[in-house]
């Protein structure tokens, strides 16, 4: 028998560890049980539920009050408190309750909402008790003490999807537990999804199916069709059977087809090496690894996207992709799964029928979310299936439409539908056509805005990767608008759906979805190209039909003025919050200068934005991608010439290849730089940049014309007043000292530094000279002073959100702990260590740290590694041509000689030789892959 759905309060109940508990305690178990049965049925009949099943460790009951289902766990909890209630075996027993519409056949419950509750019941631990986001809609009000709940935020339930949860908080209940089950062990950066998946069971069978049997499935079509969706469900089901991690790739905000791989690279932490592209990279990285990609959004970079996926295929044999796009990428091993709208339901069909198609529950469930108490009606059955025909079943299309509940009926929306799209009503279409259903639906929706909320929706699609609204308001708030006008405006367009909003922590965020992005902003380019016959054609030319450029230059000053506040920010005690600005920023800091180097601005920009950023982008490991642009920008017209511009772009260029150990170019640029500053007349741009080379010549060990450009940049400092660039030379100068055995001259110089940078509270500048301290401290033996030192520099770089700075920190206290023979720590630090230094390029110290790493193998008895190790390190380095430093040669005899010794000669000239063949991400891997292998042995 079946009768209609109703809404009901589920509670699950399980008991933790109840395997091991039958092994344990046999027949005791079996009584005990029987007790747990007695008093979970007295509790929730007592509270006016009913037992549904019992499970066999637990079971399952229904409550038409959830604040009954509430009292029931409570009163069970506090029932199995005593051991003795149960024979004498303590039964920790974890709780799920969520509510929903479910349906009753026979003795049993069927439906959604019972999946649901018992994966939030899974999530939990013994004695916790979890509760749904619907459940907590509805106590809110109702809820008293002493009962109160925990807000532990989204987690992602397998099959199922996303769901918000709380912990049930009361005085005799056990409160603090550690991270929930859901949170998959599997690395993944899969998006968290805030509304139910809907519907798509069969493309979900035969998706599976396909990614199982095929190495790169492309989901093909439309805009709004929801592949992005549709893929995220496919990793989020399949995450345990990718050890390695599933990994989403967002290509929507990326234009440049030269930045997919580095899209790529990022979300595994891969970053280039010099001489080889990144593409290669991954995949050595990536070649015995067994994971997933999501790569979404192709279309516009199909080209690119082949490429990559090409040489994923090709070199790392382990790994899966699956691709979103509206063509193919045409390439060897390619499946396509063409994804279709959703089925429409009859025209003429009732609303239980109604209720069964995908299109309608879509639709009904979008619509629930503006007016909670819709139901569909018989009334309304026609217009509703009407509404589904004419949308073609395009999910977006639908979400649209439903948002539209707030202030329209089903009638009116099938009415307006009827007048703006009779393109509908059509049979089959071609690809082209089916294309201009989902524009006609995103012009319908954009008609029914006000004209400034039209005019608002188009500048916004200036905008990539989100925006706030100081920025929403600088960029989009000039003529006719007014900047005090787009808060309401702004806030319209995110009840009409059409812009998203992500309540941040500290900031509200604002998103287009792509496709509204898209049409914004080819409305924008000719919003005035028609001139309407009523209106004053002056009004008209209130905006001028130019109005995407005059937009896109206001974005592009707008971010380079926090391009250069951040700049003076990340020298003072905000850095740590302006480096997660900048992150935040990071898409859209990247179409401004993209704009300037394509000749949309003045190219000067391009120069200027990446001045702003060079601490940034050595901070946080974005070297490369500033090289390029450099690079570009020196090719530009009024860059080209011998100018205070291109001064700036080449000391910049400079600096980060200096950072990354490109001596040739980095000596190229400062050199031609440093020329054309003196001939400007530009003392202290000058001394920066003989600073600069002081630190090149350094690492190239050329100690004579290291003292000499350091001196005179120390010079000219003290003439200007300039402290901090006094401060630099000093620390420079005692690393100068260090190199030439100077000791106590590095000490007083460091110090002086020290005190200068604390002063102006330069934090990259302090931990620096903490470190150099904390070297000296282990030149002399004196371990615990360098420790301090050590750590002292690591939280100073770890406030300041230095990352780069942090893994130099964690290398050295690796190094402390080495002498000290403290070997498990250092086995962690240096690996730590290593692993950031790979991934911020930074070749000259990852191949110093890789060398301390060899060190420590042979101190922990892997000579035969040590020696692989060694080699490889010393093979990168002649093709790198980067030579061991004078001060850190000292200790390489010794290792090898000792190494030798253990080995025999046969033993370690093989080793040798074979180390010798590996490229350097093939040293770190091995090198931390066989100590990982001995801890988990141990």
């Amino acid at each position: 028998m079946q009768v209609a759905p109703s809404t009901t309060t589920l509670l699950f109940t399980d008991i933790e560890g109840s395997t091991r508990l039958w092994e344990q305690e046999g027949e005791r178990m079996s009584l005990a049980l029987a007790a747990h049965d007695l008093l979970s049925r007295a509790a929730v009949e007592g509270n006016r539920g009913a037992i549904v099943k019992m499970t066999g460790d637990g079971m399952y009951a229904a409550f038409d009050d959830p604040l009954d289902a509430i009292n029931a766990t409570v009163m069970l909890e506090q029932s199995l408190a005593d051991p003795a209630a149960t024979n004498g075996i303590p039964f920790r027993v974890r709780y799920g309750l969520h509510l929903g519409v479910v349906e009753r056949r026979d003795d049993d419950l069927f439906g959604s909402p019972v999946n649901r509750a018992a994966r939030i019941m899974k999530a939990a631990h013994g004695s916790q008790v979890l509760l749904s986001q619907a459940v907590v809609d509805q106590i809110s009000e109702e809820l008293a003490a002493p009962i109160s709940l925990r807000d532990l935020g989204g987690i992602r339930l397998r099959d199922v999807g996303a769901e918000h949860v709380y912990q049930l908080v009361h005085p005799a209940l056990r409160s603090d537990f550690p991270a929930l089950r859901a949170l998959e062990a599997t690395p993944n950066n899969l998006p968290l999804q805030v509304t139910s998946f809907i519907g798509r069971e069969r493309e979900l069978g035969e998706i599976k199916h396909h990614i199982a049997r095929t190495r790169l499935l492309t989901l093909l079509g439309m805009g709004g069709l929801g592949k992005t969706r549709l893929s995220l469900q496919i990793a989020s089901d399949a995450l345990e059977e990718y050890p390695d991690g599933v990994w989403f790739v967002d290509l929507a905000p990326i234009k440049d087809p030269s930045l997919v791989a580095n899209a790529a690279a990022q979300v595994v932490g891969v970053r280039e090496e010099p001489g080889k592209p990144l593409a290669q990279t991954l995949c050595e990285h990536i070649k015995d690894h067994k994971l997933l990609f999501v790569v979404d959004n192709c279309e516009h970079l199909v080209a690119a996207c082949a490429s990559l996926a090409t040489a994923l295929l090709q070199g790392a044999p382990g790994v899966r992709i699956i691709a979103t796009s509206r063509e193919a990428l045409r390439i060897n091993g390619e499946q396509t799964y063409h994804v279709l709208p959703l089925a429409v339901p009859d025209r003429n069909a009732g609303v239980e029928a109604l209720l069964r198609s995908e299109a309608v529950q879509l639709f009904t469930e979008r619509a629930k979310a503006q007016k909670p108490n819709f139901e569909l009606t018989d009334r309304d059955a026609r217009a509703m299936a009407e509404i589904c025909a004419r949308l073609d079943g395009i999910p977006l299309a639908l979400e649209l439409a439903a948002a539209r509940m707030r202030s329209l009926s089903i009638g009116e929306i099938n009415t307006r539908l009827h007048d703006r799209f009779k393109l509908l009503t059509g049979g089959s279409r071609v690809a082209l056509e089916r294309q201009q259903t989902l524009r006609a639906l995103v012009s319908w929706s954009y008609d029914l805005l006000q004209e400034r909320e039209q005019m608002l929706l188009d500048r916004l699609s200036v905008f990539a990767g989100g925006f706030d609204l100081e920025a929403a308001e600088a960029v989009c708030g000039t003529e006719p608008l007014d900047p005090d006008d787009v808060i309401d405006l702004l806030s319209s367009l995110v009840e009409k759906s059409l812009v998203m909003h992500d309540h941040g922590e500290s900031a509200s965020r604002y998103g287009l979805l792509e496709t509204i992005r898209e049409f914004a902003r080819e409305h924008l380019t000719r919003r005035y190209d028609m001139l309407g016959t009523v209106r004053d054609f002056a009004k008209e030319r209130l905006v001028d039909r130019d109005d995407v450029a005059a937009t896109a230059g206001r974005h592009c000053n707008y971010y380079l003025d926090v391009a250069k506040t951040a700049r003076e920010k990340l020298l003072g005690l905000e850095q740590a919050q302006w480096i997660g600005r900048l992150e935040i920023e990071l898409d859209n800091l990247r179409t401004a200068i993209a704009l300037a180097l394509a000749g949309g601005v003045e190219p000067v920009i391009a120069v200027k934005f990446e001045v702003a950023l060079m601490r940034f982008r050595i901070l946080r490991g974005y070297s490369s991608e500033a090289r390029n642009n450099v690079r570009k920008s020196l090719t530009l017209a009024g860059i080209v010439e011998p100018n205070a511009a291109r001064a700036h772009a080449l000391y910049v260029g400079g600096v980060l290849a200096t950072n990354q150990s490109d001596h040739v170019e980095a000596a190229k640029m400062l050199l031609e730089c440093l020329e054309i500053r003196r001939g400007l007349e530009a003392p202290r741009e000058s001394a920066a940049t003989l600073s600069t080379l002081a630190t090149l010549y350094l690492q190239q060990d050329d100690i004579a014309r290291a003292r000499e450009c350091e001196e005179e940049a120390i010079e000219i400092f003290r003439e200007l007043g300039d402290q901090v660039g006094e401060a630099i030379g000093l620390q420079t100068l005692g690393e100068i000292s260090i190199r030439q055995t100077d000791y106590s001259g590095a000490q007083d110089l460091f110090e002086q530094c020290l005190v200068i940078s604390q002063s102006a509270r330069h934090q990259e500048l302090e931990s620096e000279c903490e470190r150099s301290l904390g070297d000296l401290a282990l030149i002399a033996g004196n371990l615990p002073a360098a420790h301090a030192r050590f750590a002292r520099s690591l939280k100073v770089c770890k406030d300041a959100e230095d990352k780069r700075g942090a893994a130099i920190a964690l290398w050295r206290l690796g190094k402390s702990d080495l002498a000290g023979g403290d070997l498990e720590p250092a086995r962690e630090r240096l690996g730590t260590a290593l692993r950031a230094l790979q991934g911020f390029e930074m070749n000259a110290e990852t191949l110093d740290c890789l060398e301390d790493y060899a060190r420590f193998l042979l101190l922990d008895g892997r000579a035969e590694d040590a020696v692989r190790i060694a080699a490889s390190a010393a093979a990168v380095r002649d093709m790198l041509a980067l030579p061991r430093s004078s001060r850190a040669e000292a200790d390489a005899p010794l290792d090898l000689q000792s190494a030798r010794a253990t080995l025999g000669d046969a033993a370690f000239d093989q080793a040798w030789e074979a180390g010798r063949r590996w490229s350097l991400a093939e040293a770190i891997d091995s090198a931390l892959a066989s100590t990982a292998d001995a801890s988990v042995a141990a």
